[in-house]
């Protein structure tokens, strides 16, 4: 997948085969930003104390009764209705919809099914993947027109565990189930495509979202009685969404929801969490702007993160999140050294609990991706 996005007449939402998808402008100067980052903390001090036109201690974090106002939970519904469009006319006996963790793929294809009344199989249980039983394939048979939101719920990352969705996946992509949209985790993707081999099935995408889109996208979100919030930078003391700029005069809009689509590669899922977790308004009540506090903050990965720590992040991302059990179900050391890694990650802030498993946190995933990645395990496409 190339490094460069489309022009900015892009639709806000739209789905694109994977191999259309393009990871926005400066992604790769994003990447060696957080690489020298991580490798010079005081040099980082220096300079963002140099450029700050605004300090966080006179900012405070919105109630969350505003912060739910200003940045509501995403509507997927306009991916869904893309999705759709895409998968007219189509023949294939599956197609795969695909996005990385927090990028809406369960919603998506939950809603594609229901618009479209195409069942939901239900994921097998951790017990049926920890023994190997298949039973769960059988039940499958009985629909015809399905779909699967979350196909990393079935498997687990070791002997027994990858039998029953090779059955499946065989018989599904024989064209023996009849016809299906399985949605997928982009990690647990590139690793069955490995370990099974899923090639010849139609893969679909969000296409990346470039600054300018993720300008609209949040002014849009917050727009109240046809007015969008004014919004600055902490850091430069510009407007942060386009609309604001250009009325007052900012001929070249502000920088910073580019470098956040940079950093987040362009998925929208991630970017919502930054721009929510880092919109701060005045500690003075006769102030009515709300200001954006350093985008790129995050729970970092020291360099010399060990390599028990890096295969428990790896498995988290290819099953899509796992409760404690499972994890020292699917790695090669004790269950003891699995959960002591598992608590030094979620002392720093790189893993939380969501629905009973444990998963990479949004402003962590950036860096745990370039870590991987620097470190030669197998990476997402996305």
């Amino acid at each position: 997948m190339g490094e460069h996005s489309s022009s900015a007449d892009t639709p806000l939402w739209a789905v694109v085969e994977l191999d259309q998808f393009r990871t926005p402008e400066q992604t790769q100067a994003s990447q060696w930003r957080r690489s020298l980052r991580s490798a010079s903390t005081w040099l980082v001090g220096k300079n963002s104390a140099e450029q700050q036109v605004k300090e966080e201690h006179e900012l405070r974090a919105l109630p969350e009764v505003k912060l739910e106002h200003l940045v509501p939970p995403i509507d997927w519904a306009p991916a869904a209705r893309a999705l759709a469009q895409q998968l007219k006319g189509q023949q294939a006996p599956v197609t795969f919809f695909i996005t990385p963790p927090h990028s809406g793929h369960v919603s998506v294809v939950s809603q594609w099914a229901e618009q479209h009344h195409f069942a939901c199989l239900p994921p097998p249980t951790l017990s049926e993947l920890a023994e190997g039983d298949t039973q769960w394939v059988e039940r499958c048979a009985n629909q015809r027109e399905w779909a699967v939101p979350a196909l990393e719920r079935y498997f687990l990352r070791h002997t027994q565990g990858i039998q029953g969705v090779r059955e499946f996946l065989e018989r599904a992509l024989s064209g023996r189930l009849g016809q299906g949209v399985i949605g997928c985790d982009s990690w647990a993707y590139a690793y069955l495509q490995e370990v099974v081999g899923i090639e010849g099935a139609p893969v679909f995408t969000l296409q990346a979202m470039e600054g300018e889109q993720l300008s609209q996208y949040f002014a849009k979100i917050a727009t109240h009685e046809g007015q969008s919030p004014l919004v600055y930078s902490t850091r430069t003391g510009k407007p942060v969404l386009t609309e604001s700029a250009t009325q007052h005069g900012d001929k070249a809009p502000n920088k910073e929801l580019q470098r956040l689509a940079a950093h987040c590669r362009g998925h929208i899922g991630l970017a919502w969490h930054y721009w929510r977790e880092r919109l701060r308004e005045p500690t003075a009540d006769d102030e009515e702007a709300l200001w954006l506090v350093d985008a790129l903050a995050e729970a970092e990965l020291s360099t010399d993160t060990g390599d028990i720590a890096t295969l428990v992040l790896h498995a988290l991302l290819v099953h899509g999140g796992l409760d404690d059990h499972s994890l020292g179900q699917v790695l090669p050391f004790s269950h003891h050294e699995a959960l002591n890694a598992r608590l030094a990650l979620q002392r720093k802030g790189i893993v939380s609990s969501s629905e009973g498993r444990w998963q990479i946190t949004p402003l962590s995933y950036a860096s745990v991706r370039q870590l991987l990645e620097s470190r030669n395990y197998l990476v997402d496409p996305l």
